[in-house]
């Protein structure tokens, strides 16, 4: 068992090593597994994840080789030549690490969105959700939905600031905001969502861009809108912005599964990780962010900033994912195992 992975690695990173078990399993021609309880909980609260499931993986799964990576936020090529080892004939695989790169979804696509089909009852309530906030002088006409994501929480803290963690200004969603405007027909609504309401709201204030945008906007009409989305838990979030027609996303691996659930244009945040931090030494653009999505840079909020308006950090989005344990077991032949 993968002692690295029995750590606090929330929805985001989970869905990264989702892609990782799909990508090895796709290497080796083995199949996904993963443990059919878990004490933490998992994808499948609000995906169906059709993969086998197992009660114990020692019992049924090993021997076992473990299959890690160089770094973090990057992708670990070689990997590529896993399936040319000898060691790993005849037993399971482990695999240990973050797993966090767009790469790692290159071939496995199809296969992955077939994983991550929402749980009917969650379809459900994203489409009643839309239906509620719908402004009633909508009724009737066509309009886009934009999903914005904010991390914030604990990262606005100075030693999270010093690790390389960032959170972007008013400025930046100003700017890609601006940007759907441009390219979108008819009304748009700003759906956002975050870790930090109270604190996004005192410090952003979605709803007074959208005034502005309405007020100063070069188009012949423009009816823009920004609801937050409350009370949620990350799961929902996470279905809500899968299903908008773009994506703003300020940092982070959640945001990120977001954009890639959404498949549809999606705006990033350049200035993360901050330049010469720690986390920035572990990163490389071009394998973390696809080559289609679209930068735009912009300050971030010194830390500290506010931090008296975050509210707890350990809302459902938080808690849930604490203490998460995943194991990925590849099985000789009954596949790619996962336990968690």
């Amino acid at each position: 068992m993968c002692e690295g992975n029995f750590d606090s690695r929330r929805l985001g990173n989970q869905l990264f090593n989702l892609a990782a078990m799909l990508y090895v399993a796709r290497l080796t021609g083995r199949q996904v597994a993963m443990l059919r309880r878990h004490p933490h909980g998992w994808l499948d609260r609000w995906f169906e994840v059709p993969v086998t499931r197992v009660d114990n993986v020692s019992a049924e799964l090993c021997p076992c080789v473990n299959v890690g990576e160089s770094g973090s936020l990057a992708y670990h090529a070689p990997i590529q030549r896993l399936h040319e080892r000898t060691d790993i004939v005849g037993k399971s695989l482990l695999i240990c690490g973050w797993f966090q790169s767009w790469k790692y979804t290159v071939g496995i696509e199809s296969e992955l969105r077939h994983h991550l089909r929402l749980l009917p009852n969650v379809s459900a309530d994203i489409h009643d959700y839309l239906e509620r906030i719908r402004p009633p002088a909508w009724r009737g006409q066509s309009f886009s939905r934009i999903g914005i994501h904010v991390r914030a929480g604990d990262i606005v803290r100075c030693g999270k600031r010093d690790f390389g963690y960032t959170v972007p200004q008013r400025l930046y969603f100003e700017q890609a905001m601006s940007r759907f405007l441009d390219s979108h027909v008819g009304p748009v609504q700003f759906i956002v969502t975050t870790d930090s309401v109270e604190w996004v709201k005192n410090a952003i204030n979605f709803k007074s861009i959208a005034d502005q945008l309405n007020r100063t906007s070069t188009k012949n009409k423009v009816d823009v809108d920004a609801v937050y989305s409350e009370g949620h838990d990350a799961g929902f979030d996470l279905a809500l912005l899968s299903v908008c027609d773009g994506v703003i996303m300020s940092t982070g691996t959640y945001g990120w599964w977001g954009a890639w659930l959404a498949s549809k244009t999606t705006i990033y945040y350049s200035n993360w990780p901050r330049k010469g931090s720690s986390l920035y030494s572990q990163f490389n653009e071009d394998d973390f962010f696809p080559p289609n999505w679209i930068p735009i840079g912009g300050p971030a909020f010194s830390c500290n900033h506010g931090i008296g308006l975050v509210t707890s950090s350990m809302r459902p989005r938080e808690f849930m994912g604490c203490f998460i344990t995943l194991v990925v077991i590849i099985y000789r032949t009954v596949g790619l195992r996962v336990l968690i």
